[in-house]
């Protein structure tokens, strides 16, 4: 007596065993890192940078930072006080000091800059760099090299301790390396647009660039 052929399983279920044994397409490392800057909006937090040459500190700052993208706030409280915004198409520099305020101009053809990286993180998916990932599951770190000179860097390393932006580590051009380390950063902040503009004293010097 001949046995009965099996009954076939219906198409979609085939089809759904065929993708539950497929594995899962691991993320690039620029994906990765856009994934952990996406997270970064509304972030405050303070910072200690160091500027390094031939490995001894030519410059020591402390401040606080803040972002709202499209909009970053960097302040230096000391040595020297000083506070940059940076919005969509101008930069602008506050020297208390001097009494003097900087207005920049920027636009699409500008150099690429650590700043514009964190506002915009989706320009890593442009073929201008690569990136390369180390680290084990609490600290990531992303070492970016740009594929051309245009850049303002030669290397940029970006750190994150258990999904938290740590440091950035920035080697120019002229062999100098700027180390900023993140204390207290919290994220997700509801951040006021007055945090963004800037109110000068009267008298201050404009200057236009």
């Amino acid at each position: 007596m001949l046995n009965k052929p099996a009954q076939l399983y219906p198409r979609a279920i085939v089809l759904c065993l065929l993708l539950a044994a497929l594995p899962l397409q691991a993320k690039t490392a620029p994906e990765e890192l856009i994934a952990y800057m996406e997270g970064l909006e509304g972030l405050r937090s303070n910072f200690k940078q160091n500027v390094y040459a031939n490995g001894l500190i030519v410059e020591s700052s402390t401040g606080s930072m803040a972002l709202a993208k499209p909009k970053l706030r960097w302040q230096v409280n000391a040595p020297f006080p000083q506070i940059i915004i940076v919005s969509p198409g101008r930069v602008e520099i506050y020297d208390p000091d001097l009494s003097q305020l900087t207005i920049q101009e920027t636009g699409s053809n500008q150099p690429e800059t650590p700043a514009s990286l964190l506002m915009n993180p989706e320009r890593l998916l442009s073929s201008s760099y690569q990136v390369k990932q180390v680290g084990n599951q609490d600290i990531r770190v992303f070492q970016l090299t740009p594929k051309g000179s245009s850049a303002l860097f030669q290397r940029l390393e970006i750190t994150f301790e258990k999904g938290t932006l740590k440091s950035l580590q920035i080697l120019d051009w002229q062999q100098q390396q700027t180390e900023i380390r993140f204390e207290n950063v919290v994220t997700n902040q509801d951040l006021p647009p007055t945090l963004f503009q800037l109110a000068v004293p009267e008298g201050t010097d404009v200057i236009r660039g």
